[in-house]
């Protein structure tokens, strides 16, 4: 008989107690997934690699307010990153990054034509609906677990990822 992992909730109550081991485990579970919605929110590697980073250590250092009760460990890991990038996009509206070429979140010879089609749709979406698209429809997570990531309310979850859907089949569409 195999023995089942724990789940993330388990995992991050060991973390609480100090287990540092299960905090490792957590960050190998999400690394990627997470890594990727921070890439294609910034469209930057360095600004993803240091939106990544704060979230993990902000993960860190508020592990003892998590509470089962409140939700998934996921959705608020998710809700920490989502915070991170928005500081960071805050940051650069106030320190504008001046690029003098338009730049994809990963090199182009890395994609199927398709992939770099619906990169660079995604990148046209506003912010609120890009996150919220990325978050339930690539992520997975549900309307519950998508309202608590972006802190707003199922319904509003549900719209956001429909307008995102209906937004990205136009701007597909023209393509």
């Amino acid at each position: 008989m195999r023995v089942q992992d724990p789940t993330d909730e388990e995992l991050m109550e060991q973390v609480q107690a100090g287990n540092e081991r299960a905090f490792t485990a957590l960050f190998e579970r999400h690394r990627a997934p997470l890594y990727g919605f921070v890439l294609r929110m910034t469209r930057e590697e360095a600004a993803a690699e240091d939106c990544f980073q704060e979230a993990f250590l902000s993960v860190h250092r508020a592990k003892q307010t998590w509470a089962r009760s409140s939700g998934t460990f996921r959705s608020w890991l998710f809700r920490i990153a989502t915070n991170a990038v928005r500081d960071h996009q805050r940051r650069q509206v106030r320190r504008p990054l001046v690029l003098l070429e338009e730049e994809l979140p990963l090199p182009v010879r890395d994609f199927p034509e398709e992939r770099l089609m619906l990169e660079r749709a995604l990148a046209q979406l506003p912010p609120h609906l890009r996150e919220a698209f990325l978050l339930g429809a690539m992520h997975g997570l549900d309307h519950a677990e998508l309202a608590e990531a972006l802190d707003i309310s199922a319904d509003n979850a549900r719209a956001r990822v429909s307008r995102a859907r209906v937004q990205l089949r136009q701007i597909l569409g023209a393509a």
